[in-house]
C-alpha cells in the first residue's frame, strides 16, 4: 500500500512523516513538494494551476491514496482527482459542522473561499467566524515557527472577545496546527487538519 502527499512547502514532509508513524501506517509514504502550485494560486488565483495539478494527480491515479496537504488547492484537487483523492480539510471540516458555533482560522487569504465553501458544504450552509491571522505568515515565511504559533493564537484569542459564543476553533491551513497547543487555555476543541486528515488518508487506503 502506499500514500501520496502533494505539499506546497517542503516544511510539511517531516510533520506529515512522523504522524504517518504515529498513526502505525506500515505502508510506503511518498512526499511531492509543489511549492510553485502555491505561489501562483495566490497571485493568479486556482484555476491557473489548474492544468498543472491535473497533470500531477495523473501521475498518482495507482496510489491508494493521495493526500493534498494545500487547503488552497482543496476544492481544485477534489474536483480533479478520484475517489484516491482527498483534500486535507474536509474530515476536520466535517468534524467541526455538528457544533453550533465555528470560528475558522486562517492565514492565507487564498485559502478563504475554499474552506469557507468546504464548511458550509459540511454545515448544510451554516457560515463560519473567519479570523484572519494576517500578522502570521510572515513568521512561517522566515521559518519562525515559534513565532508563527503564538502570533496565530494571539489573533484567535482577540476574536473570541467580540464571538464568545463560539464553540469550536478550526485551524484551517495544515501549517497551523503548531498553534493548538497555545489555544488549550480557552477551553473549547480546536481541530488542526493533518491528524484527521492523515488518520482518513490510512482509512482511505485500506479500504
Amino acid at each position: 500500500m502506499k500514500i501520496t502527499c502533494l505539499h506546497t512547502g517542503q516544511s510539511h514532509v517531516e510533520g506529515f512523516t512522523r504522524l504517518f508513524d504515529a498513526e502505525g501506517w506500515d505502508g510506503a509514504v511518498e512526499h511531492i513538494v509543489r511549492d510553485d502550485l502555491l505561489s501562483r494560486a495566490q497571485a493568479e488565483g486556482t484555476e491557473a494551476v489548474a492544468a498543472d495539478v491535473a497533470a500531477v494527480l495523473e501521475r498518482f491515479t495507482q496510489a491508494d491514496t493521495v493526500l493534498c496537504t494545500c487547503s488552497t488547492l482543496g476544492a481544485l484537487v477534489e474536483r480533479l482527482g478520484g475517489d484516491n483523492v482527498l483534500r486535507i480539510d474536509r474530515p476536520a471540516m466535517e468534524a467541526a459542522a455538528c457544533h453550533r458555533s465555528v470560528m475558522l482560522a486562517i492565514c492565507l487569504e487564498s485559502t478563504r473561499a475554499p474552506s469557507v465553501a468546504l464548511f458550509q458544504d459540511c454545515a448544510k450552509g451554516s457560515v463560519p467566524n473567519v479570523v484572519f491571522c494576517e500578522d502570521a505568515w510572515p513568521y512561517f515565511e522566515a521559518g519562525d515557527t515559534l513565532g508563527f504559533n503564538r502570533s496565530i493564537a494571539q489573533s484567535v484569542g482577540a476574536a473570541m472577545i467580540a464571538a464568545p459564543q463560539t464553540d469550536c476553533i478550526v485551524l484551517a491551513q495544515a501549517s497551523m496546527q503548531g498553534a493548538a497547543p497555545y489555544l488549550l487555555d480557552i477551553g473549547l476543541p480546536v481541530l488542526a487538519t493533518p491528524p484527521l486528515a492523515v488518520r482518513r488518508a490510512i482509512k482511505v487506503a485500506r479500504r
